[in-house]
């Protein structure tokens, strides 16, 4: 701690003046989020954010590490940043994950793996990081971050540390906020969203209160729209579907899966089954005809065989998933399946291309499926929106942030389908 106290105190003439600063964000939504608010945050203390990355004098690098190409990609924004000669402060899970090996290879940057950490060294307080708001239209909030559950190929539950939830009270205040800001939609996000309230993700699935959140958010705001990030399907119970009736919730179920085989489950450690998966696809849509499951697999997996790849195709093509995103295994150093004998590369990057153009298939037949239906859409940029339902539509005379009823039709339909 010696060290790194004096290390921020040698390098403190940086930022004894204001800065002109660009970011450059990898990963999830959560990692979108968090430079978002870094970023207001920054503002609020008299910083200016660049347009682009030329006209900044220091570049935020928000690392991940989920995959080692992500890992990659981190590391060649950061060497980017100082070729060009930027003042560079990478953070973000990578750095987290593996802080002596960043320090090493970028000596000249501030390296934080705390971002409260970062923020107080601009002298910022912690309850501007909280509270800060940006302009989105669809507007992000976290509702709980890190993980208990221990599946054997994530890097991320170790680079974020075991789940904390943010409370209700926080929570209801920020979508206030975003109401009074005049956002028509929020996106609750977390690392472990659907574990909101368990109080140990692994251990006690069924113990999530994220049903009694959704309620609590619905009768006592009134944003039009509410859309949930990535969800694990162990803690969608009865109680969520009851209150996922809720037609201000949005139709649009993005499901963690990894694999459709029950065998490579289990050696993933993912904590739900195959068969839970179809039952949620079966549950959703008995409630929300329309609804969009969208989900997550990883291809070639260590001990993966032909027939456990044939299952993830099959239960991708069989539930008719909206999108799909599909990454061949990387190994992460760290984690159990980083020990595991690995399938061959090539194998693995042929699995994920034919998964990707089974995902394709069903993304078209889903969008076609809407056209000709009367939808709700939040017109962002480009005079284009998305359905509730996240059916991407064109509305040339429509106005950022308005909520425009649309009927969906070859003309409007603007989605390229993942090609």
């Amino acid at each position: 701690m010696k060290k790194e106290k004096t290390f921020f105190k040698k390098s403190f003439f940086w930022y004894s003046f204001f800065v002109k600063f660009f970011f450059r964000t990898l990963g999830c939504k959560m990692n979108a989020l968090d430079s978002a608010r870094i970023s207001a945050a920054l503002q609020m203390a008299g910083h200016t954010p660049a347009k682009n990355e030329s006209e900044a004098d220091t570049i935020f690098i928000n690392s991940c590490t989920v995959t080692a190409r992500a890992d990659r990609q981190s590391r060649q924004e950061a060497h980017k940043s100082e070729r060009a000669h930027k003042k560079t402060i990478i953070f973000g899970c990578a750095v987290r994950f593996s802080p002596e090996k960043w320090k090493k290879d970028f000596p000249k940057a501030l390296l934080f793996r705390d971002e409260r950490e970062l923020i107080s060294y601009f002298g910022i307080s912690a309850a501007d990081l909280e509270y800060s708001l940006f302009d989105r239209t669809r507007i992000p909030i976290a509702i709980q971050t890190g993980c208990d559950n221990l599946c054997t190929f994530c890097a991320t539950r170790i680079a974020r540390g075991p789940s904390r939830d943010f409370s209700t009270e926080n929570i209801l205040r920020q979508i206030r906020r975003a109401e009074r800001a005049g956002a028509r939609e929020i996106v609750l996000t977390g690392i472990q969203l659907a574990g909101f309230g368990c109080g140990d993700t692994r251990k006690f699935p069924e113990r999530t209160k994220l049903p009694d959140l959704l309620r609590e958010i619905l009768t006592k705001t009134t944003i039009p729209r509410i859309r949930m990030s990535s969800l694990g399907p162990q803690f969608l119970n009865n109680a969520f579907f009851d209150v996922f009736s809720d037609e201000r919730i949005c139709d649009h179920l993005h499901l963690s899966i990894q694999s459709g085989s029950e065998n490579i489950l289990q050696k993933m450690n993912r904590g739900h089954t195959a068969k839970k998966v179809f039952e949620i696809a079966e549950k959703a849509r008995k409630i929300r005809p329309r609804v969009a499951i969208c989900g997550d697999f990883i291809a070639g997996f260590p001990f993966e065989t032909e027939k456990d790849f044939e299952k993830s195709a099959k239960m991708i093509d069989k539930i008719g998933f909206a999108k799909v995103h599909i990454f061949p295994f990387s190994p992460r150093e760290k984690t159990a399946a980083a020990k595991m004998p690995p399938i061959d590369a090539e194998i693995r990057k042929n699995r994920a291309k034919k998964l990707r153009e089974i995902g394709r298939k069903n993304r078209e037949l889903f969008c076609r499926k809407n056209i000709g239906e009367m939808a709700e859409i939040l017109v962002e940029t480009a005079e284009k929106g998305f359905s509730k339902n996240y059916v991407r539509v064109k509305i040339p005379d429509g106005k950022n942030g308005e909520l425009r009823k649309v009927k969906i039709t070859d003309e409007n339909l603007v989605d390229d389908f993942g090609r």
